[in-house]
C-alpha cells in the first residue's frame, strides 16, 4: 500500500472500487455537512450505505414504486425480510403515527434465488424515516439491489462486483491471489469458524466447546447491535420488567440513536470512574427481579480508546444476573480474549476483519460457558434470518482470509505512530504543544487491556498480540484541529479498520454542532480526530501526521481540497 491523499469530496475511497464504505471528506466542513443531514447532496458515489440511500438501492427503490403504481409523493425502503419491513411499519406507526404498507416485491424485480426484497411504502417525513434505516442497518445490501437491476435488464448471471487488476487498482493483486468459493454456505461456514476463532484443530476464544454454530452473520455490524438488543428485549423483558440497560464508557456512537427510537429501553451511563454508582444500581435488584436488564461496553472503546475492567465488570454481571455484552469490533478477536469474561460479542465484520472497505457484514456470538446460553440461543434459532446477501458472503470470506496477517501489520504500524506522537503531546510532556492527547489502549487504561491479552493468538499464527488498528488525536482547540486536518495528506472520511490509513473528523462526523456538550459529557472531545492506521510505510503514515502537527502548531493557513 502507498499513502494516498484524499479524493475530491463525495468521492470512494479508494477510487474506483466497486461498493467502496468510504467516502472522501476532506475538509472538516464536510463531516459537519453530513452530521447535519446533508449527506445525499455530498456522498457523490457508493458509500456506506446506512449514511445515505445507496444509489443502486434508490434506483430499484425507483422501479418499485413504479411497478406498484405509487403516487409521487410516496417513499419507498426496501428489506430483505418480511419481519425487518414489518418492525419499520410499526416504527413509523409509533412515531408519527403515520400509515405504511408492506408489499412482497421480489417477484416485481426478479430477485436472484433464494433471496426475497420487501417494499415498505411510506409518505412520512423522509428524514425520520431514515433514522431507522440508519440506525438498524437493515436495508438490503447494495449489491443485492445491483444484482436486481442487472436480472430486470436480462442480465441473469452477475460476478461479483471487484476492483480490476487491470487497472492497477491497489486491490486488484488481492483478487489475483483469492478467488471466490463456488458454494455460499460454505462462505459462511468459512466465515462463521474464522470469527468463532477456530484455527485448525484449536480456537482462540479461550472458551470450552466453541462451534461456528454459535456464530450468527447479519448484513452489517449496526444490525448486529440492533439485533443483540431485540434479543436481550425478546428473552428478558415483561410487562412488569421494562428496564434500562447500562452503558459503561461511550459505546459505538450509533447505538445512542437508535436507543432514542420509540419502544426502545433507555440507557443508564457510567464510565470506569463510575462503576461504584454501577455496583450500588444493581445492589437495589435481585436476582429474579435485576435492576437492569443487560450491561453493554465496546472494548476498547470508539474513538476514545479507553478498556474497561472487564473481570470487575463481569464479576458484577454474574453477581447479579445481569447479561453482559461487548463490542468487540475495535479490539480484534485475535488480539484480546473477551468471551471468556461475558455473555455475548457482538462485532462489525465490515472493519479489520474485512479490511478492505468493499463489503457490509456483522456478526453476533453466544459464549457457550453463559447462565444466559440456553435461553439466548434457543430464543436465536427461533428467529435468525440469514439477511447476508451471497455476494457479500463471498467477497467476506476471500477478504477475511487475510485477517491475521493485517492485524499483524497494523498492531505494528498503529503502535509505532503512537509511540511517535505521544512525547509530542501535552499529554506526554511536551507542554507547549498544540496536541492535547493521544489516545491509544497503551496510553490509557493499559492495565485492563492488558488483562484482555489473547495468549492463545498463537494458534493463528500471531506471534504477538497488539492494541489494534486506532488511535485518536486532541488538540488545544478546535481551530488547531481544522488546521491539522486540513493538512493531512492522507484518505480522509467515513469507516475504519481498513488496509489503508484513514483519518476521520469523528466528533464533527457524528454528531451536529448542537451535541457536542453532550458528546463531551460522555468523553468526547469536539477536537478529537482519529486514525485508523493501514498497512503502508509506517515512516510515511508518520511523515504524513507530523507535516500536519507542524501545521498546526504554526497556526498554517491551509488551502483544502474542494
Amino acid at each position: 500500500m502507498i499513502l494516498e491523499p484524499s479524493p475530491q469530496v463525495g468521492f470512494g475511497i479508494p477510487p474506483c472500487t466497486p461498493h467502496t464504505m468510504s467516502s472522501s471528506l476532506p475538509r472538516w466542513e464536510d463531516n459537519v455537512a453530513i452530521s447535519l443531514g446533508q449527506g445525499p447532496q455530498i456522498l457523490k458515489q457508493s458509500t456506506y450505505s446506512r449514511f445515505v440511500i445507496h444509489p443502486q438501492v434508490d434506483e430499484l427503490s425507483s422501479a418499485v414504486l413504479h411497478a406498484l403504481g405509487a403516487s409521487k409523493d410516496q417513499h419507498c425502503f426496501l428489506f430483505p425480510t418480511a419481519r425487518l419491513a414489518n418492525e419499520f411499519r410499526l416504527y413509523l406507526d409509533a412515531s408519527f403515527s403515520a400509515p405504511c404498507a408492506v408489499h412482497n416485491a421480489s417477484e416485481l424485480i426478479n430477485t436472484p434465488p433464494c433471496h426475497s426484497v420487501f417494499a415498505a411504502l411510506f409518505t412520512a417525513d423522509f428524514r425520520g424515516a431514515m433514522r431507522f434505516y440508519m440506525f438498524t442497518g437493515s436495508g438490503i445490501s447494495p449489491r443485492l439491489a445491483e444484482v436486481c437491476l442487472q436480472r430486470l435488464k436480462g442480465r441473469l448471471n452477475q460476478p461479483l462486483s471487484l476492483p480490476s487488476s487491470n487497472e492497477g487498482h491497489c486491490f486488484g493483486d488481492y483478487y489475483i491471489r483469492h478467488s471466490p468459493l463456488v458454494s455460499t454456505e460454505a462462505a459462511k461456514q468459512a466465515i462463521r469458524t474464522r470469527f468463532a476463532g477456530i484455527f485448525g484443530n484449536s480456537s482462540t476464544r479461550g472458551v470450552d466447546n466453541i462451534s461456528a454454530d454459535d456464530v450468527y452473520l447479519y448484513s452489517s455490524g449496526m444490525h448486529a447491535i440492533w439485533e443483540t438488543h431485540k434479543l436481550i428485549h425478546d428473552v428478558l423483558v415483561s410487562p412488569s420488567n421494562k428496564l434500562k440497560v447500562a452503558h459503561v464508557n461511550f459505546l459505538y456512537c450509533d447505538t445512542y440513536k437508535f436507543i432514542d427510537l420509540p419502544g426502545a429501553t433507555g440507557h443508564h451511563f457510567f464510565t470506569d470512574d463510575t462503576l461504584d454508582k454501577l455496583e450500588a444500581l444493581l445492589k437495589t435488584g435481585t436476582l429474579t427481579h435485576p435492576a437492569v436488564l443487560a450491561i453493554f461496553t465496546d472494548f476498547p472503546g470508539n474513538p476514545h480508546l479507553t478498556s474497561t475492567d472487564m473481570i470487575k465488570l463481569h464479576a458484577l454481571a454474574r453477581c447479579h444476573g445481569v447479561p453482559l455484552i461487548v463490542d468487540e469490533t475495535i479490539g480484534g478477536l485475535l488480539n484480546v480474549q473477551l468471551l471468556p469474561h461475558c455473555d455475548v460479542i457482538v462485532s462489525s465484520l465490515t472493519k479489520l476483519f474485512s479490511g478492505l472497505a468493499n463489503v457490509l457484514a456483522g456478526a453476533i456470538m453466544l459464549n457457550p460457558a453463559s447462565p444466559f446460553y440456553s435461553r439466548f440461543k434457543t430464543t436465536l434459532d427461533a428467529t435468525y434470518e440469514d439477511t447476508l446477501f451471497r455476494h457479500d458472503a463471498l467477497i467476506l470470506e476471500m477478504n477475511s482470509r487475510e485477517y491475521v496477517q493485517r492485524t499483524i501489520v497494523t498492531n505494528s504500524n498503529t503502535e509505532f505512530l503512537s509511540d511517535k506522537l505521544f512525547p509530542l503531546s501535552q499529554m506526554g510532556g511536551a507542554h507547549e504543544s498544540v496536541l492535547k492527547a493521544v489516545y491509544y489502549p497503551k496510553y490509557r487504561s493499559r492495565k485492563n487491556f492488558e488483562m484482555m491479552r489473547n495468549s492463545l493468538a498463537v494458534e493463528a499464527g500471531l506471534e504477538e498480540t497488539g492494541y489494534g488498528p486506532l488511535l485518536s488525536v486532541t488538540f488545544t482547540s478546535v481551530e488547531a484541529a481544522k488546521i491539522f486536518y486540513a493538512a493531512l495528506r492522507c484518505y480522509k472520511g467515513t469507516t475504519l479498520g481498513t488496509v489503508f490509513t484513514i483519518a476521520t473528523a469523528f466528533s464533527a462526523l457524528t454528531h451536529p454542532p448542537e451535541k457536542m456538550d453532550w458528546l463531551e459529557q460522555h468523553g468526547v472531545e469536539e477536537s478529537l480526530v482519529r486514525f485508523s492506521v493501514g498497512m503502508e510505510d509506517p515512516e510515511a503514515i508518520y511523515e504524513c501526521v507530523r507535516d500536519a502537527l507542524d501545521a498546526a502548531q504554526r497556526g498554517d493557513e491551509v488551502v483544502e481540497m474542494e
